[in-house]
């Protein structure tokens, strides 16, 4: 009995190898957007996420609770920004209703925290946000509030976007936006978007260039 077993030859291999090459040429792409399009996903949740919590917060407790921009959202001295373009956020109790955490007042305290959005380790693959307010507050009716602050640069944001180097050009295969829109409103219910309408989300008066 012949038990001698047969090894491919080398043009099979060679044809393997070329199958393997053109399934990676069309594939790689494909999954280089799906993560890009995830990680996006991601931070958009994580934003919502933060908003409900403040509004659970500001029911609960009864008193003003804010969310806003931070420069430092992971310091225990965590204060908020007045940038409309932010790299995280904060959660926190707000009695005096002034969208600025006073790290001296103990009833001030930081309920959740959003991670960085720019941590990518090139600028053109970065998740990138800007917003067209830079502070969220949230009456103890769970209704969002216009927040005084100490001057005018303090403005309730009503609209938030997260873009990246793709902007806000739809999806390939897609009437969707590549980027992700947190529409809130005024009775503090959130939701995220990607519809398009005359080049931007529909209904957002801001765009991935800032205007």
């Amino acid at each position: 009995m012949n038990n001698r077993s047969r090894g491919f030859t080398l043009m099979e291999l060679m044809i393997v190898v070329a199958v393997v090459g053109v399934i990676l040429a069309i594939g790689a792409p494909s999954f280089g957007e799906f993560r890009r399009s995830n990680r996006m996903a991601g931070v958009a949740n994580d934003f919502l996420v933060g908003i409900q919590v403040a509004r659970s917060e500001a029911l609960k407790r009864q008193t003003g609770v804010s969310m806003c921009p931070s420069s430092n959202p992971e310091a225990a001295a965590a204060v908020c920004t007045t940038d409309k373009d932010f790299a995280g956020w904060i959660v926190f109790a707000d009695p005096n209703n002034n969208c600025q955490r006073e790290v001296d007042d103990e009833r001030e305290i930081v309920l959740q925290i959003g991670p960085r959005v720019d941590t990518a380790p090139t600028a053109a693959r970065r998740t990138t946000s800007v917003a067209d307010g830079n502070c969220i507050g949230f009456a103890a009716t769970g209704f969002t509030r216009q927040t005084p602050g100490p001057g005018p640069e303090i403005m309730t944001a009503r609209h938030t976007l997260f873009c990246d180097d793709r902007g806000d050009a739809p999806q390939p295969g897609s009437e969707l936006s590549s980027s992700r829109g947190v529409d809130l409103s005024a009775t503090g219910r959130a939701r995220i978007t990607r519809e398009m309408k005359d080049g931007k989300l529909d209904g957002f008066d801001i765009g991935c260039g800032g205007a």
